[in-house]
């Protein structure tokens, strides 16, 4: 099976997958609004079986929410998952890991990893 992770943010949305066990970062995708959000990660669903939305705590885990009911009625296999302080943990990873400061602005696809892993050690 394959799987997306998404790390939602609202300017920022980071991305991850998997075909197993074990999840690696893909790419951020850079968004304008919300609308334009919803059209990325449709776009990006297709290749997918099943997408996995890390949902944070407030307001954005309201969009998260409303994001992830827009999919399900697009007929997308969605899962929110929890994604407390995934952000923090991928940017200690890196730092750890040696990863340079330019490098780090992909921390979004980092965390979408950490989200995605979350949840695949869960099954």
């Amino acid at each position: 099976m394959r799987y997306l992770g998404v790390d939602f943010g609202l300017r920022k949305i980071g991305l991850a997958t998997s075909e197993g066990e074990i999840a690696a970062p893909l790419k951020v995708l850079e968004v304008s609004s919300f609308k334009d959000a919803l059209e990325k990660i449709k776009k990006e669903a297709v290749s997918f079986d099943r997408i996995i939305i890390g949902k944070p705590d407030g307001g954005v885990g309201k969009k998260v929410m409303k994001l992830v009911n827009y999919l399900k009625r697009e007929n997308i296999e969605v899962e929110s998952w929890d994604e407390t302080l995934s952000s923090q943990k991928a940017l200690d990873l890196m730092i750890k890991t040696g990863i340079g400061k330019k490098k780090r602005g992909e921390e979004d696809a980092y965390s979408a990893a950490l989200i995605l892993q979350d949840y695949l050690d869960n099954l």
